[in-house]
């Protein structure tokens, strides 16, 4: 497998990129959460790849995150669910959000998805519930997903200011949590002190 592509983008549009290699342009699929994530026209980009092989054609597919690949491979070993229908599901709905509901059964969620009918839903989550559990993938995005939904915008201005002092943001994110007064509501100079002295 072609692991990744390294070189200056040509051409991008939401479900295609052109990178340029010494010379040679490589024809990527992307989802629009890649899109988004990579670099301009023109500029240098370091992309994951999926080399999608059949007896008629050779499909590069690209991701701007490890993670994003990840789940991709697990959508296309879903019976019924080729690389097009992967890509189309992933440019539906953040990979947070599709792995949490993934692991809530969250069929309603999932069917929203362009494509994604109650069957296939259900394929979705009997198929890769266990799977992206193994792979780390339903603690480490579901958690990530939680904690946002959780914090208010305050708590999330707390949370840049400590990312700027060097902190990391899912470290930032527990300790606000945990700093929650019942009765009194905290500033944003009280969060940030409170929580420099937790960590």
């Amino acid at each position: 497998m072609i692991d990744y592509v390294s070189g200056k983008i040509e051409q991008k549009n939401p479900t295609a990129i052109v990178v340029d290699v010494n010379g040679i342009g490589y024809h990527i699929n992307t989802s629009v959460q890649t899109y988004e994530k990579i670099p301009g026209i023109g500029e240098q980009v370091k992309i994951k790849t999926y080399l999608h092989v059949r007896e008629d054609i050779l499909q590069l597919y690209g991701f701007a995150e490890e993670k994003e690949r990840d789940v991709f491979l697990g959508l296309i070993s879903v019976s019924g669910i080729g690389p097009k229908q992967a890509q189309t599901i992933l440019s539906g709905i953040p990979i947070h959000e599709l792995v949490l509901a993934i692991r809530e059964s969250d069929i309603d969620r999932l069917t929203t998805i362009s494509g994604v009918g109650k069957k296939t839903a259900q394929r979705l989550i009997v198929e890769l519930k266990e799977k992206f559990k193994s792979l780390g993938l339903i603690d480490e995005l579901a958690e990530s997903t939680e904690m946002t939904i959780q914090l208010s915008s305050l708590e999330q201005e707390a949370i840049m200011a400590l990312v700027s002092l060097g902190y990391k943001k899912q470290t930032a994110a527990k300790a606000l949590v945990k700093i929650r007064g019942n009765d009194k509501v905290l500033s944003l100079e009280e969060m940030i002190k409170k929580v420099l002295q937790m960590i």
